[in-house]
């Protein structure tokens, strides 16, 4: 039709509030306006985590405006490794985010059935799709450097036993930062052989008794700094008279506590519209260069980190 015919049209439209067909627009660009978004082990397990329940909702914001429909289906993905959930083998989406932590196997099997995917907050550099995670590893460092600069030279890390990217980056940052600071692994060690508190706890009990017990803890997330502030001072520590307590994420488990624990703010809103635009950009363009982005994080000081008690 003619412009001004268009303009016509348009202009009616805006007159009478209608709107976009979906089914008629979708015929034509062969799209469902659908992106499906999976969460491991069990997408239900991504409501109980105050850090990826957080992103998810910023991520259906952000594709709501984008007048794109998000699907979290409930199953369970321990199933994903052998077969893909039946929505991405019956073509009902137009691409997958994975968010969290997955197995490469799982992301392998996915990424073959040629669907746009997109990880957030994981990489796997092995397989070739389209990531964004956050500095994990130069903030731990960035820890460590302050920890140091106020005079503590026992530092412990502490983080659960499965394997996991973020984990794992903070575990390299933290391990960077001992060598730039030539400080002995033998005195800042690091702790992983738990699943859960009362493990995380006895290990770390059991190092207060050492003769060079930490002056310092560095937790994984805020959760479990939280949880090992509470322990501690049942058993009668002073936070952070006795010891500081660094955590992670700064979430609201960091913001309440007493004292409130210092940790490493990470922008849950950024990481979902990024996410957002990495799905949409490959779903319009799937021949694109496969894109890893790491976005900056920033340290937050709180009460719980000071100088090292007198010797």
């Amino acid at each position: 039709m003619s412009k001004e015919v268009r303009q016509r049209v348009l202009d009616v439209c805006q007159e009478n509030g209608y709107q976009p067909n979906s089914a008629g627009r979708n015929l034509r660009r062969r799209l469902n306006e659908t992106i499906g978004v999976l969460f491991y082990p069990s997408c239900g397990a991504a409501f109980r985590n105050i850090y990826y329940a957080e992103i998810l909702g910023e991520l259906s914001k952000t594709l709501e405006n984008a007048r794109y429909n998000l699907v979290l289906p409930g199953l369970d993905g321990t199933s994903l490794s052998e077969q893909p959930p039946r929505f991405i083998c019956q073509g009902g989406i137009d691409g997958v985010i994975l968010l969290g932590e997955f197995p490469r196997k799982v992301v392998r099997n996915i990424h073959g059935y040629g669907l746009p995917i997109v990880l957030i907050d994981n990489s796997r550099p092995k397989v070739p799709v389209d990531s964004v995670t956050t500095d994990g590893l130069g903030a731990t460092k960035q820890i460590v450097d302050h920890l140091v600069e106020l005079g503590h030279k026992n530092i412990i890390f502490m983080a659960y036993e499965q394997n996991g990217h973020n984990a794992n980056q903070r575990q390299a940052g933290f391990e960077d930062g001992l060598k730039k600071h030539n400080l002995d692994p033998l005195t800042c060690p690091i702790i992983r052989n738990f699943n859960e508190t009362r493990g995380a706890y006895a290990a770390l009990a059991a190092a207060l008794k050492n003769e060079q017990r930490p002056t310092a803890v560095i937790a994984v997330n805020d959760t479990l700094a939280s949880e090992m502030q509470v322990r501690l001072k049942e058993d009668g520590f002073n936070i952070p008279k006795d010891i500081s307590l660094f955590g992670f994420d700064d979430d609201s488990p960091s913001q309440v506590a007493v004292p409130p624990i210092s940790t490493v703010r990470v922008d849950r809103k950024e990481i979902a519209e990024i996410g957002a635009r990495l799905i949409l950009e490959r779903i319009e363009k799937n021949d694109l260069p496969v894109r890893n982005m790491v976005l900056p994080v920033e340290l937050i000081l709180r009460e719980s980190v000071t100088f090292p008690p007198a010797s």
